[in-house]
C-alpha cells in the first residue's frame, strides 16, 4: 500500500486519517472541489441561512471566535460583509508576544465590534499544560481545548444561535469530509480533529492536580441543551473559495501586522504566538514526525503556486531552523535542572535542532508564492501575558 502520495507530501500516518491513491490522496482530492463548486450558489445557501438567524437573534447574531491571526481578520471581514453582528471573543493563552496583541486589539479597534477576552485561571492553565507536554507531547491542547468550547458557552449562556468559524482542518488538509457536506462544528468533531482524540477528561486523567470545578469552560457544553437552544456552528471555507495565503495577504489593509519567522515562509498564520513555531513546532514534528512548514507546502502544492520538487527541497531547508526553548522553560517556571531533563528524555533525538533562533534567513521560495508575501516585522517582546497591542 502507498504511504506517501505522490501530489503533496502527506504520509498515511497524518494525525487525521489520510486516503492515498495511485493517483493521490483524499486531501488532493477534495481540494479539487474547489475548482467545480459553484462558489456563488454556496454563498446564497449561507445567507439564507443566515437569514433565519438573524430573524431569531435578539441581540448579537453570531459568535466569532478569534486568536488575532490574519484568517481572523478575513473572517471578520466576512462577516461583517454579511451583515451580520458579531460578539468577537478570544481566550488568553498566555503565549502571545507583543505583535500578537497589537494585532488581536488592532482586530478589534479597526472593525469597531464588540469583544472581549477570556483569561483563564493562570495557575490552572500552566499545570495543565504541565500535565499536556508531559503526557501527550502537546503543549496547546488547554488552550484548543477552551477556544473551541469557551465561545460555544457563551453562545449558549448568551443565547446567541450562531457561531462562524474559518476553515475546517479536516476537509482542508485531508477531506474527510466533502465541502458539499457542510460539516458543522460538533463535540465529536472538536474531540476528534481540534483536540487529536484527547479532550480536557481525558487529559487530566490522574496527573494533573487540578480541581474538576475549575475546569468548567474546558469541557462542551451539554450537547442536548445546545440542540434545544439551536446553536450551531458553521466554517465559513464550505461556503467561499478557502486560498489562505492570498486570502491572508490582504489582510494587512487592515492594519494587520505579519511576523517573521525561521520555520516557515508563512507570515500570516499563527502570527503573535511565541511558541507556535517554535517548542509547539518541535512537539509536532516529535508527534507526527514532520513540521509545520509541510502543512504550508502541500496547501502551496494544491494551489498550484509551487511543485511538489520544489516543496520537497524547501523542507528540507525549513527542517533545519533551530528551535529556542528557553523561553517556554522560564514561562513554566522550569528550573535548570528540569531543562536538562527535558532535552535528556522528552526532546531526545531532537537535539540537533534545540538552540537559539537566528536572524531569519533569505530562503527563495516561487515567485507565486513571494508575491503575497508582504513585509513582516521581528518580534520584541515574548510571552506577554497581558497587553493593550494599540493606542487609542
Amino acid at each position: 500500500m502507498l504511504k506517501v502520495c505522490n501530489k503533496c507530501l502527506y504520509e498515511k500516518s497524518h494525525p487525521f486519517g489520510l486516503s492515498i491513491y495511485d493517483k493521490g490522496c483524499s486531501g488532493c482530492d477534495t481540494h479539487h472541489e474547489k475548482y467545480s463548486i459553484n462558489w456563488a450558489a454556496k454563498r446564497d445557501e449561507l445567507e439564507n441561512e443566515i437569514k433565519l438567524v438573524k430573524a431569531k437573534s435578539k441581540g448579537y447574531d453570531c459568535v466569532v471566535p478569534v486568536v488575532g491571526d490574519a484568517e481572523d481578520y478575513y473572517v471578520v471581514s466576512k462577516v461583517l460583509e454579511l451583515g451580520l453582528n458579531p460578539l468577537i471573543v478570544s481566550v488568553n493563552d498566555y503565549f502571545k508576544n507583543d505583535i500578537g496583541w497589537h494585532n488581536l486589539h488592532n482586530l478589534i479597534t479597526h472593525f469597531d465590534v464588540d469583544s472581549f477576552v477570556f483569561n483563564p485561571n493562570i495557575n490552572v492553565y500552566k499545570d495543565l499544560v504541565r500535565t499536556s507536554l508531559r503526557k501527550f507531547d502537546h503543549i496547546l491542547l488547554p488552550f484548543l481545548s477552551l477556544h473551541t468550547s469557551f465561545p460555544v458557552h457563551v453562545a449558549k449562556a448568551r443565547k446567541i444561535p450562531l457561531i462562524i468559524w474559518g476553515q475546517n482542518q479536516a476537509v482542508e488538509q485531508v477531506g474527510k469530509f466533502s465541502h458539499y457536506d457542510k460539516v458543522e462544528m460538533s463535540k465529536w468533531g472538536r474531540k476528534e480533529h481540534d483536540l487529536f482524540n484527547c479532550d480536557i477528561d481525558t487529559l487530566i486523567g490522574n496527573g494533573a492536580q487540578v480541581d474538576e470545578r475549575d475546569l468548567n469552560y474546558y469541557q462542551y457544553p451539554n450537547i442536548d441543551q445546545l440542540s434545544s437552544s439551536g446553536v450551531k456552528g458553521v466554517y465559513l471555507s464550505n461556503y467561499f473559495h478557502w486560498d489562505p495565503l492570498y486570502q491572508n495577504s490582504n489582510m494587512t489593509d487592515f492594519g494587520f501586522k505579519p511576523q517573521k519567522n525561521t520555520s516557515s515562509f508563512d507570515i500570516y498564520e499563527r502570527t503573535g504566538s511565541s511558541v507556535y513555531y517554535e517548542l509547539h513546532d518541535l512537539m509536532k514534528l516529535k508527534r507526527t514526525g514532520y513540521r509545520k512548514i509541510r502543512d504550508h507546502l502541500v496547501r502551496e502544492i494544491r494551489h498550484g503556486r509551487i511543485t511538489r520538487e520544489e516543496a520537497t527541497k524547501l523542507e528540507s531547508i525549513y527542517n533545519q531552523s533551530k528551535v529556542d526553548i528557553s523561553g517556554f522553560c522560564r514561562w513554566l517556571d522550569v528550573s535548570d535542572s528540569g531543562v536538562k531533563w527535558l532535552k535528556l528524555h522528552k526532546f531526545k533525538g531532537l537535539e540537533n535542532i534545540i538552540g537559539t533562533q537566528t536572524e531569519c534567513a533569505d530562503i527563495k521560495v516561487p515567485e507565486a508564492i513571494s508575491l503575497l508575501l508582504k513585509p513582516s516585522s521581528n518580534v520584541e517582546n515574548k510571552f506577554v501575558t497581558f497587553g493593550k497591542g494599540v493606542h487609542i
